[in-house]
């Protein structure tokens, strides 16, 4: 009976661990194709000129992109003015060579081109920026890790005094659809919280990406300041796939 009873007890165990190795198996672990950086021609659109030097003395007034940053956040659509790309302009967004129009490269004629890859130069040749996320796939929160540093010194981008009290030098990230300039992304995502976690490091997020495509991911760099040559001001925009 002794060893009856044992039995029934090891049996009752096993049951119990087999249910929970089901449980664990059936987890709702994420799966399938992970996006990221669109590999392509690495940026070089400085080359051959200074590298540009930004001077905080030069930030004072609010430049009005601080006001489109808010138009959005109330649920605007950004770069709903985007200038198409000529034919024949620069590189598809495939990296091959052009022959037609590439809607992937249409952008606010207010900022310099979209980079391939996962590193290059803000706009103004100010800033060297590169980022690493999370695994990237539709409707799931991706966070992002930004590195910015100043190309001429090396210095890691910090606050500075001229910007509204305890901004940190990246100011937001605005991810859009170039071939649909009409889509907007969830409010969230242009109000994604941004932490410095390191000199000239800041983890950005969540952001959700709530379609499959080929989308811009905008950093925008002490945006409170005025857009100018020697500004603090500045952006660097990346192509993202999301599968």
């Amino acid at each position: 009976m002794k060893f009856r009873a044992a039995s029934v007890v090891l049996t009752a165990l096993a049951i119990v661990s087999g249910a929970s190795c089901s449980s664990s198996s059936s987890d709702n672990t994420a799966t399938g194709p992970v996006g990221g950086a669109v590999t392509g021609p690495q940026d070089d659109h400085c080359a051959g000129q200074p590298d540009g030097v930004s001077d905080p003395a030069t930030c004072s007034g609010a430049d009005t992109a601080a006001a489109g940053a808010a138009d959005e956040a109330a649920g605007g659509a950004p770069n709903s003015d985007i200038t198409p790309a000529a034919a024949g302009e620069g590189p598809t967004a495939s990296g091959g060579a052009s022959g037609t129009p590439d809607c992937n490269l249409a952008h606010d004629a207010d900022y310099g081109d979209t980079m391939f890859n996962a590193s290059g130069v803000d706009d103004d040749c100010k800033y060297d920026v590169s980022w690493t996320s999370t695994p990237i796939r539709k409707g799931e929160s991706v966070t992002f890790t930004v590195t910015a540093a100043s190309k001429s010194s090396g210095a890691p981008l910090e606050r500075i005094a001229a910007q509204q009290a305890g901004a940190v030098a990246l100011s937001r990230v605005e991810p859009y659809i170039p071939c649909e300039p009409t889509h907007v992304p969830p409010a969230a995502d242009l109000r994604a919280p941004i932490k410095e976690t390191a000199p000239g490091v800041f983890s950005v997020g969540p952001i959700v990406f709530d379609k499959s495509a080929r989308w811009v991911v905008r950093f925008h760099f002490y945006e409170n300041c005025v857009d100018s040559d020697t500004s603090p001001h500045g952006h660097a925009a990346f192509f993202v796939d999301v599968p």
